[in-house]
């Protein structure tokens, strides 16, 4: 009876702490993928403080780059081309797609806004700028005040969303996804 009883206080404990390592991974099972794209918490005003950088090295395909360089195309950016013409960053050139035509609009961006970073690299003072134009309406629509025309996005659940030219529905400005 002895080695009975061991035998189940043994099994119990076992399965005492099986059932507690469950329930203490259960909300980290039943939680997700973190998102990892443009946050759209608390005010609109402090919303692209502390994004990631954007550029050639840094996140260069994902629906965060389309989100930039919708800011690019309202305001009016230009980018030089391999004659040494520029030309303006067009609608459709939105392709989630940080290449050479992007990363030279985004330094004619800094050079017009006096940033002190001008290597085409989406930094922090640029995030910083851009979010002063940034007005929330209602809908949850956020609308970049841009210096040629206004573009807007989606703030949806704490995420900023985007409205792909090529999709033409609003996807989550996320670091690593297009489309």
């Amino acid at each position: 009876m002895r080695m009975r009883n061991r035998a189940v206080a043994m099994a119990t404990a076992v399965l005492l702490g099986a059932g507690a390592t469950g329930i203490a991974l259960a909300p980290a099972a039943n939680a997700g993928p973190a998102y990892f794209g443009i946050d759209g918490g608390g005010a609109v005003g402090n919303d692209w403080e502390d994004e990631e950088n954007l550029g050639v090295e840094s996140y260069a395909k994902g629906n965060a780059v389309a989100l930039w360089e919708a800011v690019l195309w309202a305001d009016g950016a230009l980018w030089e081309d391999d004659e040494g013409e520029w030309r303006p960053f067009k609608k459709s050139q939105i392709d989630g797609s940080f290449g050479p035509e992007t990363e030279s609009a985004t330094q004619w961006w800094q050079s017009r806004h006096n940033l002190p970073e001008t290597d085409g690299v989406v930094v922090s003072e640029s995030w910083d700028f851009a979010q002063t134009r940034l007005q929330s309406h209602p809908g949850n629509i956020v609308q970049y005040k841009g210096d040629a025309r206004n573009v807007n996005f989606k703030r949806v659940g704490g995420k900023y969303q985007v409205k792909l030219r090529n999709v033409g529905s609003w996807k989550n400005a996320h670091y690593r996804t297009v489309g």
